[in-house]
């Protein structure tokens, strides 16, 4: 047999001496497919570790029971470190929260003032350190006060010590006012948010309280039983507990109208209005209505023997020689809060509008009124023109009172025209 007729396949490997032999590689012959996972050198069998079971949490009664433990101990020892980290070990879930801190709280309940204010600091720290946050206090600290009426035969004080656990818990920001008063309004637990109120003047004072509650826009009137919810109600309420001063323009409005029917003397007056009434208040345009309404109420029931329409319509000589003499003597009193403060006399010309209002604009009183303010210097041309352009809807009347002295208010604009030429020539 020729070389033309050897048959063409590739000669098998046993045919090749081994040393000329490629070596063996795990890439599989041309046209078969790659058998998978089969590798030269598989590696040592090694034991699978073991799985680890993962620990359930604990269960609630355990956690209650690690709770008080963590807080006894906290008492005992007032090692706050330890607390914390007793707290962190507990690994407690996140549901669980709000009745951990409840337990915290209630584990405090029969304890002096002292352990109270401890157990509120490690429930701020717990939220400093990430592991609680405000909200869980809030719904810990309405939890308890459920619990309340239960509670209450054995600690009759029971409220009084939670307003405390919340005053602290708003002086520290833990929550804000405005938080705690939410689920409280409609006098729910009444007199809780009240209590509270007096726990924070001890621990702070009332010019801070004042601030706080002013800036929390809370409405005191939602927070008392439905009953209850109007003005002298509200201020006898908070009288009885010690807390009107947060509210000094409604004891103003009470008493200033009785202190000048007493004495009209300014001099008189003007220190009854420094001594009870804060200085930051006298730029307050809610200061302002009273100081007015009080000095106009005393015109009327000075000069008129009735409030009758018909008489206020058609006063004599007299009368109105008395008004305006009464106006001047007031008048040092109304200058000294209103001198260099446009928008307060403005919010005074409103005043004045609302006062005639209520009277259904007895014939020529605003007008009158307008020209006395003006010749007397009580009020300047530019505070008559912004209310004259206001265009609030706030007080009523302003349409009917804007028809009364349209013309005056013309004549003014046209005078203060006339002037400014002038004063440019």
């Amino acid at each position: 047999m020729n070389n033309k007729d050897l048959p063409l396949q590739p000669q098998i490997p046993t045919m090749i001496p081994p040393s000329a032999q490629p070596p063996r590689t795990s890439t599989p012959p041309l046209g078969q497919p790659p058998q998978l996972g089969l590798k030269t050198n598989p590696p040592p069998i090694q034991e699978k570790p073991q799985k680890t079971t993962k620990k359930p949490p604990p269960a609630k009664e355990e956690l209650l029971k690690m709770t008080e433990n963590v807080v006894t101990a906290y008492l005992s020892s007032k090692n706050m470190n330890d607390a914390v980290n007793g707290v962190r070990e507990m690994k407690a879930p996140k549901h669980f929260l709000p009745e951990m801190l409840s337990k915290m709280i209630m584990c405090s309940l029969e304890s002096p003032d002292e352990d109270r204010e401890h157990v509120s600091t490690l429930i701020n720290t717990l939220r400093m350190e990430g592991l609680v946050t405000g909200e869980n206090f809030m719904q810990a600290f309405l939890n308890v006060l459920d619990q309340c009426p239960k509670i209450e035969l054995d600690i009759p004080l029971v409220k009084s010590y939670l307003a405390q656990f919340a005053a602290r818990a708003i002086i520290a920001e833990l929550v804000s006012m405005a938080e705690l008063a939410h689920p409280l309004e409609n006098g729910t637990h009444f007199p809780l948010f009240l209590l509270c109120l007096q726990q924070m003047t001890k621990m702070k004072d009332r010019e801070w309280l004042t601030d706080l509650f002013q800036q929390s826009k809370v409405n005191m009137q939602k927070m008392l039983p439905e009953i209850d919810q109007n003005k002298d109600r509200m201020l006898e309420i908070l009288e009885g507990k010690g807390l009107s001063f947060l509210f000094p323009l409604m004891k103003l409005e009470k008493e200033l109208l009785k202190q000048i029917k007493a004495d009209p003397a300014p001099q008189t007056i003007y220190k009854w209005i420094k001594d009870n009434i804060s200085p930051k208040l006298h730029t307050d345009k809610g200061f302002v209505n009273i100081l007015m309404t009080s000095f106009l109420q005393y015109i009327i029931h000075e000069i008129y023997t009735t409030e009758d329409d018909d008489q206020l319509s058609a006063p004599t000589k007299e009368q109105l020689d008395q008004e305006k003499q009464l106006l001047l003597a007031f008048k040092p009193v109304m200058q000294k809060f209103l001198h260099d403060h446009v928008d307060l006399q403005v919010s005074a010309l409103y005043t004045l509008q609302v006062h005639c209002n209520a009277h259904a604009f007895p014939k020529g009183m605003l007008l009158r009124y307008f020209v006395n303010f003006y010749d007397m210097e009580i009020i300047e041309e530019e505070a008559f023109l912004a209310w004259k352009e206001d265009i609030t809807q706030e007080f009523p009347g302003k349409g009917k009172a804007l028809f009364q002295v349209n013309q005056w208010l013309t004549w003014l604009e046209t005078a203060e025209e006339e002037e400014s030429e002038e004063e440019a020539d």
